[in-house]
């Protein structure tokens, strides 16, 4: 809005305006036709005063008489048209000012400080054309630091809720330090007409508790049972999942179901501590549109039991290939159970290349025992090989060697490098069944694709 004309006012005769701008606009003035010197305008049934912007084809209330007199208008310039043809001039939402990039939510009175573009993408405000006013009038709105308190909200797009029926295999809701892959949680993500972005959870643990034990929290899908790519920390009590753009994204119509995962470090004397998840309310999940649901969402309360000198303890050693590695075997690696408590299973094994080898130079990856193939994966997925295991039993207080392997691919680059280790693994204990942490010790030693 550009300021033209403009003269001094002496704001304290406040009343004086005001009265005169009301007696002024019980004026008819009827207009038949709009042309662009026409830029103040009101219906004939009600008080407020719109500023045209023709270049957005917008119109703005004007907040108060001053801001109308601040711009150097006069009372007699405001134009009596009908409520259809205002109607077809969109409200303004966004203003900034001549000197700065900020752009603010309008309404009512009312201004929010738009956060970033990923906030004006998020409640659709991206084809919204912002309108340029005054400092002055910029000061006459009611500064708010909630979205919500100046009425703009995200679509209601997504749908969550929980399923208290979690399919523990501990019925007693019993959590153990020092082990991993324990369900807190199951929840159900509908979307509704739009496709719904992720980008973080935010839970609220609770209970008589160490918070040093909390390892790591993250998702698994129900459907192919693969956790969800992301990343988490915890401060304050509040376990933060964070996903990146394309971790989690269920399409418009669909709806999936979701296990909160919990991983424990080891503590000591936690008997009898308690544990217990919350998604308190609908800005506990930051996502493209709004969350809709019962909330709070609350989880089982978990009571910590201490099992130290019960369960089985793994130790992974890499070992060395040698100094003239078959361009096959690519690492070797010797798995102990060392506590003599219990029996395990070994389910899942995922190595890292910390090579420049890549799927374009190997694929085709074996893992044996005892030469014999237990399991394969057909290629390296961002430097990852994940071995998913049907049958490998590991005694207590017995070893086992296990070499991964995998084939030259035709267009291999010669001199691209391989460096592998043990990035993770799933363990499960025979007797008591709790998902195990493990002690991984892997070599520094690479060699080169000949």
């Amino acid at each position: 809005m550009l300021k033209l004309n403009k003269k001094l006012y002496i704001y304290s005769l406040g009343g004086l305006i005001s009265l005169l701008f009301a007696v002024f606009l019980l004026i008819p003035n009827p207009v038949l036709a709009l042309s662009p010197d026409i830029n103040q305008v009101k219906a004939p049934d009600s008080s407020t005063v719109y500023y045209l912007n023709y270049d957005t084809h917008q119109r703005k209330a004007y907040i108060n008489a001053a801001v109308f007199l601040d711009y150097g208008n006069d009372w007699s310039q405001i134009k009596v048209v009908s409520p259809e043809e205002l109607a077809q001039w969109p409200e303004a939402l966004l203003i900034k000012t001549a000197t700065s990039d900020d752009l603010y939510y309008i309404n009512e009175g009312k201004k929010v400080l738009m956060r970033g573009l990923q906030d004006i993408l998020n409640y659709h405000l991206e084809n919204v054309l912002p309108i340029t006013v005054s400092e002055f009038e910029l000061t006459q709105y009611q500064d708010e630091t909630s979205y919500a308190d100046t009425g703009l909200v995200k679509d209601d797009g997504l749908i969550i809720s929980q399923d208290l029926n979690l399919d523990q295999v501990n019925s007693g809701y019993n959590l153990v330090p020092d082990t991993r892959d324990n369900q807190v949680m199951t929840l159900y993500l509908s979307a509704r007409e739009e496709t719904v972005v992720f980008n973080k959870l935010s839970f609220q643990i609770s209970g008589l508790y160490n918070s040093d034990i909390i390892d790591e929290v993250y998702l698994v899908n129900t459907g192919n049972n693969k956790r969800i790519k992301s990343s988490s920390n915890f401060s304050d009590r509040i376990a933060t999942i964070n996903f990146s753009p394309n971790d989690l994204i269920i399409p418009s119509g669909n709806t999936i179901a979701v296990r909160v995962m919990l991983n424990l470090n080891k503590a000591d004397n936690v008997n009898h501590q308690t544990l217990q998840f919350k998604l308190l309310n609908a800005e506990a999940i930051n996502t493209n549109l709004n969350a809709g649901g019962y909330f709070p969402l609350i989880g089982h309360q978990f009571t910590l039991l201490d099992a130290n000198g019960l369960l089985a303890k793994l130790v992974v050693n890499e070992e060395s290939v040698g100094n003239s590695p078959s361009q096959q075997n690519l690492g070797r690696f010797v798995i102990s159970e060392t506590s003599g408590n219990e029996d395990v299973y070994i389910k899942e094994l995922v190595f890292k290349n910390d090579g420049s080898a890549n799927k374009f130079d190997l694929n085709n990856f074996k893992l044996k025992k005892d030469n014999q193939v237990i399991s394969t994966a057909s290629t390296i997925d961002n430097n990852l090989i994940v071995f998913n295991i049907a049958y490998l039993r590991l005694g207590a207080n017995s070893d086992v060697i296990l070499i991964v392997s995998g084939n030259l691919m035709t267009d291999y680059q010669s001199g691209r490098s391989v460096n592998l280790s043990l990035k993770d693994m799933t363990v499960v204990g025979k007797t008591y069944e709790q998902s195990l942490n493990s002690i991984i010790n892997n070599l520094s030693e690479s060699f080169n694709l000949n």
